[in-house]
């Protein structure tokens, strides 16, 4: 059996001295633990000598201040200075808390987790209900559109899954309602329309199964379904309703903007209100 390599060699935590720091600093450690990576602890403010201390504090109960950690403090506006910040530490995953569902508000301009999100150039995971005693993620729902990302997508997930020890990871095609409505208003006859679209779903079956027999599974259990509907809405449907642990989907092709969250984009749907806890899966070197 071939080892994979890690995605994930330097792992960001975005730091906010709010009632959830603890948690997600057990978090950080746990995922530390089983991808054996470096860690950077990112916090955007004012270092006064008081918070200095209580995070020096707060490494040091979760056995987290070890030189191969970073913690690095800069003043500026949150977001763009995160986004600096991970690419110049060249940073492979960054993680956030996230609330399940934010007011219309924010949800219009946006909170910190959500537009880094939108931006970053790397992988993310958003945290919605971070554990002082980590649960891991035992049931794990991921991405399988017809893209090229998302052979690296569900790649990450396996591995993410056998780390985590998880025991089941869900599969879900999305049939785009708007891609078969465009071979429907071809030129084609209803039969011809019909076999059209057998043809397009073989294919594309055919491709998720090259990507899972390549994929080092295990003894995961792999269950792949497809669904039709808005691509976005109905795999994070599917993850509320089949209560999974962690919906793992492709980053977006370019950074999302207001007019995406008036005419949603796919990952919108997961954002605006999130399922579960989240993993953006962004391929190395990608833009």
């Amino acid at each position: 059996m071939t080892e994979q390599i890690s995605p994930f060699s330097r792992v960001a935590l975005a730091i906010a001295f709010s009632p959830r720091c603890e948690a997600l600093l057990a978090e950080v450690k746990f995922l530390q633990e089983k991808f054996d990576c470096k860690l950077v602890f990112i916090h955007v403010g004012n270092k006064t000598l008081q918070e200095e201390q209580y995070l020096k504090h707060l490494l040091h109960r979760f056995g987290l201040d070890k030189p191969e950690n970073e913690v690095i403090w800069r003043e500026g506006e949150p977001v763009e200075t995160i986004i600096e910040i991970c690419q110049s530490a060249q940073v492979d995953l960054l993680v956030a808390g996230a609330l399940e569902k934010e007011s219309l508000i924010n949800y219009v301009l946006g909170g910190v987790s959500r537009q880094l999100s939108r931006k970053i150039k790397c992988s993310m995971l958003l945290l919605t209900e971070p554990n002082i005693h980590p649960k891991g993620f035992n049931h794990l729902v991921v991405e399988g559109t017809d893209h090229p990302k998302t052979e690296n997508t569900i790649a990450t997930a396996v591995l993410w899954a056998r780390n985590y020890n998880s025991k089941s990871l869900d599969i879900i095609q999305e049939n785009d309602l708007s891609k078969i409505a465009l071979i429907r208003s071809e030129e084609l006859k209803e039969h011809e329309a019909g076999e059209r679209k057998k043809e397009i779903l073989s294919e594309e079956d055919q491709k998720l199964k090259e990507i899972i027999r390549c994929s080092d599974c295990g003894n995961l259990a792999i269950h792949t379904e497809r669904i039709e509907g808005k691509p976005g809405y109905v795999i994070s449907k599917y993850a509320r309703e089949k209560e999974a642990d962690l919906l793992v989907i492709n980053s977006p092709d370019k950074p999302l903007n207001l007019l995406d969250r008036v005419f949603p984009h796919d990952m919108e749907y997961a954002l605006g209100n999130l399922p579960c806890n989240l993993l953006i899966v962004h391929p190395k070197g990608g833009e």
